[in-house]
Formats: C-alpha cells, sequence, structure tokens
C-alpha cells in the first residue's frame, strides 16, 4: 500500500492575533497573503493536489457590525472592527474562501472556529455557538457543511460538541520537545519528521501533526517576521535546501512505513520569497511520487473516509 499525505493550511490572517499584542507575522492590509494564496492554487492546479484549508469562520463574513450575540467572555470581540471587507481585509475575507471554492482542485475548506477560539478552554456554550454559527456560513458560502476541524493553537475539543456539530475529523499536535534540546533543533531543521497514524478515538477520526509548522521552514522568515537571530546567518538557499531534504524525508517516512505524514503551516507562513520556492518544489515532487504510486495525497476528509472505512473491515472482521 502507499503512503498517505495530508496537507492542511490554517487561513486565520487577523483572527490568529486577535487576542494577543503580536502581529509581527502579517501584512497590514492582506495583499501578500491573498497573492501567496492564489500562487499556492495555481500550483495545486496544475499538479492536481488537494489541500485542507482550515478557516476562521469570522473570515467567510462580507461585513458585520462587530456586535456577536454569543456567550462569549466579556471583551472577546473588542478587535473586531465591526465593518467589511474592503475596509478591514484582515478580518473579511470571503473572497479568499471564494477563490479556494471556485478552483477545479478538489480542495476542502474546515473549520478553525468562527473566532479563533481556545477550545478547551472556553464554555460548552460558546464552543456550540461557535461550531454551529461556522456550520450555517459553510452552508451559505461554501455550499455544504464541514466534517473537519483544526483547533486554534492546537487546543483539544471535547468529543461530544464535535459530534454534535457533525464533525467527525481533528487535527490534533503530538508534542514531541521532550526530547531534549538537540534533538528538537534537529527535527526542526532536517527532520525526520514524525510519522504519527491517525486513529477513530471516540466516534472521531484523529489525524496528528508537529506542534511547529511542518510544511514551511522555521528558520526562514514566517510571513513578514524575520526568522530567530541564529539562523539568520546562515545563507538563504542552504536554509531552503534543508527544508526540501526535511519535506523529501518526512514522504520517505511515510511510504517507507505504508504509514501517514500530515504536514501543515499558516497561510501567513507561506507568504514570502523565501518560503515559496521551497513549497512549489516540494508540491512538484510530491505530484511525481504520487504519479509513480509511492503515495496518496488526502485531504482530512478523505483521510476521515479512509479511516472509518478501515475500521469498518475490521469490525466486520472480528
Amino acid at each position: 500500500m502507499p503512503g498517505t499525505v495530508t496537507i492542511s493550511m490554517e487561513v486565520e490572517l487577523g483572527w490568529g492575533v486577535h487576542d494577543l499584542a503580536d502581529d509581527a507575522h502579517l501584512s497590514d492590509d492582506g495583499v501578500p497573503e491573498r497573492a501567496y494564496l492564489r500562487r499556492l492554487l495555481d500550483r495545486c492546479d496544475a499538479l492536481n493536489v488537494p489541500i485542507s484549508f482550515d478557516v476562521v469562520g469570522h473570515l467567510l463574513e462580507s461585513a458585520c457590525d462587530g456586535d456577536h450575540d454569543g456567550p462569549h467572555e466579556s471583551g472577546w470581540f473588542d478587535a473586531d472592527p465591526g465593518t467589511d471587507a474592503v475596509s478591514d481585509p484582515l478580518f473579511y475575507a470571503p473572497d479568499a474562501v471564494a477563490a479556494i471554492r471556485d478552483r477545479p482542485t478538489n480542495h476542502e475548506i474546515c473549520t478553525h472556529t468562527y473566532s479563533h477560539v481556545p477550545c478547551d478552554d472556553v464554555s460548552a456554550a460558546t464552543l456550540d455557538w461557535e461550531l454551529s454559527r461556522c456550520q450555517r456560513l459553510h452552508r451559505r458560502n461554501v455550499g455544504n457543511e464541514t466534517v473537519s476541524i483544526v483547533p486554534p493553537r492546537h487546543y483539544p475539543p471535547p468529543r461530544a460538541a464535535l459530534r454534535d456539530a457533525g464533525l467527525e475529523v481533528v487535527r490534533l499536535s503530538r508534542d514531541t520537545s521532550d526530547r531534549g534540546r538537540l534533538a528538537r533543533l534537529k527535527e526542526l531543521v532536517i527532520g525526520p519528521h514524525p510519522t504519527f497514524e491517525p486513529r477513530l478515538v471516540d466516534g472521531v477520526v484523529e489525524t496528528y501533526c508537529t506542534t511547529y509548522p511542518s510544511l514551511t521552514a522555521s528558520t526562514l522568515p514566517l510571513g513578514q517576521r524575520d526568522p530567530p537571530a541564529p539562523f539568520s546567518a546562515v545563507p538563504v538557499a542552504l536554509r531552503q535546501r534543508l527544508q526540501r531534504t526535511y519535506l523529501r524525508r518526512a514522504v520517505d517516512a511515510a511510504v517507507e512505513s505504508d504509514g501517514h505524514c500530515h504536514l501543515w503551516s499558516h497561510l501567513y507562513d507561506v507568504a514570502n520569497e523565501y518560503q515559496w520556492p521551497v513549497i512549489e518544489g516540494f508540491l512538484s515532487e510530491l505530484a511525481a511520487r504520487r504519479s509513480t504510486g509511492e503515495v496518496e495525497v488526502l485531504t482530512m476528509a478523505a483521510l476521515n473516509d479512509r479511516v472509518r472505512g478501515r475500521t469498518a473491515e475490521v469490525t466486520g472482521r472480528a
């Protein structure tokens, strides 16, 4: 059997940090993020490589008054400008969602909650409000509800809340920082990327990723933010070559074990001239390896179907 690879990308723009005083990774107007999204979609169309895009629900709105009648803690929506997509393109992005939806490649549009809430630290009523509102927006803007969720900042949501919202597959992170600082640094720079098999747990399929963005390089600028100082002294071409090796080895591990590899990043991570050549080359290599039968590329929804089908087969034989 071939190995499997899933690529997911978080689309959150201003909502990813609306509760934090740190937005140096973002542009001021969302133009670079949208430009690189178009380049990514063009490349995916040329290669027929699907991606699961995990979109903050509020970005599906074209306008709002900033007053969301939800059970959130006081002040949660203070950063909401209460305007529209023209005035504040970091907080409204129906155009980006439409661009993904209307492409010929069968991308998936998942939910990243409505307002980037920490799913393990809000009330049940708040999480229900968030997920219900997202599904309503998905029906309106995408044409169907989603079965997939990526919880903000990897905080695991209660499984009952997911099932009640019709969500069947969740991306969770596995922390590997306990391996020691040197081992962690080696993993970040050259790998190997951990291989975690997806499984059905309490009625929800779990697919696992790293705590750090793995599709993009930590040694290169992430969006508009410079990399940590120690890496800046290393030639850019070398850092790019190391990330290409990292990604190749990640796919190698999935192929050799007939296993699964889940690579991810934020949209803003990709939005610069340093990360893009690596991503572009990797997608071409991944498509080539798929054509030889080494690997399959599955969205989270397709992975969900695969895991549930295999589970049913095993149960049927038991």
